[in-house]
């Protein structure tokens, strides 16, 4: 299995982006892993108010993970108790908040908001232990 991705923050001090202020080469930001032989991925939607734990699959030991959500969520991992709150840049329709992670997991549960619907997609991968 061949894993490719492309995470390349780029931020200007201007609407052109003329004036780069954090700007890493856009060629040195794509990563190939061919790794791993396990992959799980879906779309889900969570009821307000109330949390869901994301299946894992059969992925014994996952190396990484990516989360898109249509509203603010909050994200545990690994059963911990510390939370990451996922926010969306705006507030209209096309605006979503996305969680890219490359570590050790081993579980995740994502909380909608208190008061909307959450739906969103989500892929992790890695390997047997």
């Amino acid at each position: 299995m061949r894993i490719k991705h492309k995470v390349n923050v780029r931020i200007a001090d201007d609407a052109d982006f003329k004036n780069f202020l954090f700007a890493p080469d856009d060629a040195l930001s794509e990563v190939i892993i061919d790794a791993y032989y396990r992959q799980t991925s879906g779309k889900f939607k969570i009821l307000m108010n109330t949390d869901e734990d994301i299946s894992l699959g059969d992925i014994d030991a996952v190396k990484g993970i990516f989360i898109k959500v249509n509203k603010d969520a909050v994200v545990t991992l690994n059963g911990g108790a510390e939370t990451i709150q996922m926010r969306r840049s705006g507030a209209t329709s096309s605006d979503y908040a996305k969680l890219f992670l490359e570590a050790d997991i081993s579980a995740v549960n994502i909380a909608a908001p208190v008061t909307e619907d959450l739906e969103g997609i989500f892929c992790a991968w890695g390997d047997t232990a």
